[in-house]
Formats: C-alpha cells, sequence, structure tokens
C-alpha cells in the first residue's frame, strides 16, 4: 500500500526545516470530509458553494489528525495540526505523483461544446488498434476501453482524476483519452495532469448559467492549451473562435482539421453521404487517401479528423492508422446505428433540445433514400419551454413522427403531450404512443428498408425514470428487438 510520512509531508509543503515528533504514516490523501480517518490527511481546496476548511470539525471528529489549508484564511485550532500552503491542489498533486502513483505514458485532453466525447471515443479506438491499450474518462465511462463504468462526471473532481489515471496505469492502459469541461478548466480539476496532446472541437452557446457569458466561457476553455505540458495541439479550423484558442500554443505543434477547407492539415475532397457511411478523399500531410467512415453525419467526418491528427505523430504507419477510420464504431447513444439485413436502418441518438434534434435530423436526411421517421419525448419535470420547440423541429425535418414519453419522473404523460402539442397545427399528422417501447415498435414497424428511424432524446441511458424508480429501458435494445421482427 503506498503511504507518505508525516515528514515527507512537511518536506513537499516546504517546511523541511520543520522535524515533526510524529511517525505517522498516511495511506489516503482526501478533499472529501466525509472519507477521513486516522490514517489520512486533508486536503482544503476552495469550491464553489463553500469551501474544503468550513468542514473542519468534521474532519476532526472522524479522527483526522491533519489537513493543508490555504495561506491567508483565518482559522485557530488545537485539535488539528493545519500545515499552510499557497496552493494546497498543487501539494496534493506533487503528493500524488511522487508516492501514490504513475500516469499513462500518453494522454490527450480534448475540449469543445460539441464533439468531446465522440472525438475521445474514436482517438481511443485508433490508439488501441495501432498497438496501444487504450482507455477514457469521460461522458461514456470511466476505465479501459471495453471495460468502461459509468461516470459521475464529465471531468472528475482533481484527486478522482488523478487517481483514476493511476488506477488505468495499473490496468496496463498507456493511452487515455479524457475530456477537459468548461467547468473543470474554470475549477482546476486537470491541473498538473502531464497530457501531452490537447484538442479543440467548437464553441457554441451553452452553460452560460455558470460562465455568465460567452467571453467568459471560451476563456475557460481556452485554458487547456495554456498547460505547460501541451507538446501538440489540434485545432478545428472551420470554427469561429480557433484564433482565440490558439493564442496560449505558441510552444505546441499544431495541427488543424476542417471538412474542406485545403489551408487545413487534414480535410476532405469529394464527401458524399450514403445510407451507412461517408465516402471520401482525405488529405493530410503526406498525400491523399480514398476513405470510407461508417459514422453518419458530416460532423462525425469531422470529429474522425481530429481523432487521426492526435495520433498522428505517434503513429510510425501513417498509412495503417488512415485505414483504421473504415473500423471505426459510432459512440454510445451518438448517431448509434442498428442495422439489420433487408430492414430500415435505425439510429439511437442522445438529442434531447430542439436544436440537437434539428442537427441529429438534417445530418441524417443526407444518407436517406427513403423517408425519415422520428421518435422522441420530452423529459418531465425539466424546462417546459422547450417542448414545443422539440415538436416544431420533428414536425420540419421528418417525414413521419411519433411522440412518446422520455423520463417523465414524477410528471404525467399526458401533460407532458399537452405542453409539446401546444403550438402545433390541429391538422397536423402525428402519432402519439405514450410507451416508448410500443412507440419503438409501430414506428419501426411502419417503415420501408430504405427509410431511417431516428429514436431521439436517451442515447445511451439505458433506464425510463417513471415516479422516481429507474426502470432498465434501452432505445438500441429495443430497436433490435422489433428489427429482428420486421425481418422475421
Amino acid at each position: 500500500m503506498p503511504v507518505i510520512s508525516h515528514q515527507e509531508l512537511l518536506n513537499l509543503a516546504g517546511y523541511s526545516e520543520k522535524t515533526s515528533p510524529r511517525s505517522a504514516l498516511y495511506t489516503h490523501l482526501e478533499i472529501d470530509s466525509r472519507k477521513l480517518d486516522a490514517n489520512g490527511v486533508f486536503f482544503a481546496l476552495a469550491g464553489v458553494g463553500s469551501n474544503g476548511w468550513d468542514y473542519l470539525d468534521n474532519v476532526v471528529a472522524l479522527g483526522c489528525q491533519i489537513a493543508i489549508v490555504p495561506t491567508g484564511i483565518k482559522v485557530e485550532r488545537n485539535d488539528i495540526e493545519l500545515i499552510a500552503v499557497a496552493d494546497p491542489a498543487e501539494l496534493l498533486v506533487m503528493c500524488l505523483h511522487q508516492y501514490f502513483g504513475h500516469m499513462p505514458s500518453k494522454m490527450m485532453a480534448v475540449t469543445g461544446t460539441n464533439g468531446k466525447s465522440s472525438i475521445c471515443f474514436y482517438a481511443a479506438q485508433l490508439a488501441e488498434m495501432m498497438g496501444y491499450k487504450s482507455g477514457l474518462v469521460g461522458t461514456f465511462g470511466i476505465g479501459p476501453l471495453g471495460q468502461l463504468r459509468t461516470a459521475d462526471q464529465t471531468t472528475p473532481d482533481i484527486l478522482t482524476m488523478h487517481q483514476t489515471l493511476m488506477s488505468l496505469t495499473q490496468q496496463g492502459v498507456d493511452y487515455v483519452a479524457f475530456e477537459a469541461s468548461s467547468h473543470a478548466l474554470d475549477q482546476g480539476r486537470i491541473n498538473g495532469v502531464p497530457f501531452q496532446t490537447a484538442v479543440f472541437s467548437n464553441l457554441t452557446r451553452d452553460h452560460l448559467d455558470y460562465h455568465g457569458d460567452m467571453a467568459s466561457y471560451a476563456a475557460a476553455k481556452q485554458k487547456l492549451f495554456a498547460f505547460p505540458c501541451v507538446e501538440e495541439a489540434v485545432f478545428c479550423l472551420d470554427d469561429e473562435y480557433v484564433g482565440f484558442m490558439t493564442q496560449p500554443a505558441i510552444n505546441a505543434n499544431c495541427f488543424y482539421y476542417s471538412e474542406a477547407n485545403p489551408q487545413a492539415d487534414f480535410y476532405t475532397k469529394e464527401l458524399t453521404l450514403e445510407p451507412t457511411g461517408c465516402r471520401f478523399i482525405l488529405c493530410h500531410p503526406e498525400g491523399e487517401t480514398e476513405v470510407f467512415l461508417p459514422l453518419l453525419g458530416r460532423f462525425n467526418v469531422q470529429n474522425a479528423l481530429a481523432a487521426v491528427a492526435c495520433l498522428w505523430s505517434s503513429a510510425s504507419n501513417k498509412a495503417d492508422l488512415i485505414a483504421c477510420l473504415s473500423k471505426l464504431k459510432g459512440a454510445p447513444g451518438r448517431m448509434d446505428k442498428v442495422e439489420v439485413s433487408e430492414a430500415p436502418l435505425v439510429v439511437v441518438d442522445f438529442a434531447h433540445t430542439s436544436d440537437a434534434l434539428e442537427s441529429a435530423l438534417k445530418a441524417i436526411r443526407e444518407h436517406v433514400a427513403g423517408r425519415l421517421i422520428c421518435v422522441f419525448g420530452c423529459g418531465g419535470d425539466r424546462d417546459r419551454g422547450k417542448r414545443p420547440l422539440m415538436m416544431s423541429a420533428a414536425m420540419a425535418n421528418a417525414d413521419a413522427v411519433w411522440l412518446t414519453s422520455d423520463n417523465p419522473r414524477t410528471e404525467s404523460v399526458e401533460q407532458i403531450f399537452s405542453d409539446v402539442l401546444a403550438n402545433t397545427d390541429a391538422h397536423a399528422s402525428y402519432h402519439l404512443q405514450a410507451d416508448r417501447r410500443l412507440a419503438i415498435q409501430e414506428a419501426v414497424m411502419s417503415a420501408r428498408p430504405n427509410d431511417v428511424i431516428l429514436i431521439a432524446g436517451k442515447g445511451h441511458e439505458a433506464y425510463q425514470d417513471i415516479d422516481g424508480i429507474k426502470h432498465h429501458f434501452d432505445d438500441k435494445e429495443e430497436a433490435c428487438r422489433v428489427l429482428e421482427d420486421y425481418v422475421g
């Protein structure tokens, strides 16, 4: 078991001249006051709603004997030893790195409003195909690829982040792709993580309840490229914020990607959208290569190019890396294809806002030879104002619409339906089916083989939240079952 002695802790904190009479060995470091005991060290970090040093009574009651606090705070206690340092989080990282484990040899961090999860997922797959053992930390889960467990946050707190990465190293993972959310960057949750590659996908309006305005939101994202550990930076040349994001990356080797801009290092020519994917010529630093990408949507072409750019310098054989694009699997619940021979294509997507639903439908429309059918619902106990907008997006962009339930929670489906239909023409044609299982079944069975059905709203979620109880329900499982009946 890794340990740090009291004297070693003092030395790292800058108190090497202070000889401690204690001979304590600490087995764990904590920032959560509820997890302490006599063998732990409490790092009292500044928080958003409260600060760690507000909970010293709690940690003392649990037997903790030592706490690291920021210099300048006015706290005097005789029941616990307080060590004051300029930055407790920095000391925490130093202790972790020196005494509690090692990081994976290669790591990449992705920031942006959209695409973070998919870029990480595709990069991890490409790395795996190139001979690395890869892992993820983000929306799709935490752990080695193929053994992901559910993630509570897009980017964990600073202690959990470091412990997670060290645990992945112990599991043999040597390549990790992780998401760097704007909240995490603003709060310093990835400080001390020695990642080599930083990626920017795009920036659109989001999280302004936290950041206040777009300028602050962009500034939080920009922090990713100011980390001194960044050796390579990857930017989407198609986004209007790209110039702002590149400003701190003066010492990094920069790559740019674009759907079609020839000024980028990676871009496409002759892009055609087929029923099951995208075909194009990939232009890259060593020439041009024909590619079939088995993913739907132009945005996934960009996400895949970002992933290639991340692996470019590490790949000894560039042709092999590009060839791996044809083997990429769709991100869970993000334009996730469900295919059965001689049956219509079903796509499961997480789109649960009007903008996201419109974007998903428009992206799929370019791949559809027949009709585009949409199955969607609106969550209960959430923003009621978006409900009629969701219906408008579905009606404007699909040929047939099934309105159904989607996590009604404690609200009645009837009330949700009433809100959704508030602005819908009384003579409009659509289907109402409160039972999501039946709605999926009816929509699929109504389709012809060259039609496409989008099941929107839940994506990778495997439950329906009804009256506070989460019942197992997986859109992809339901689609598979119905498609087998369709051809059976």
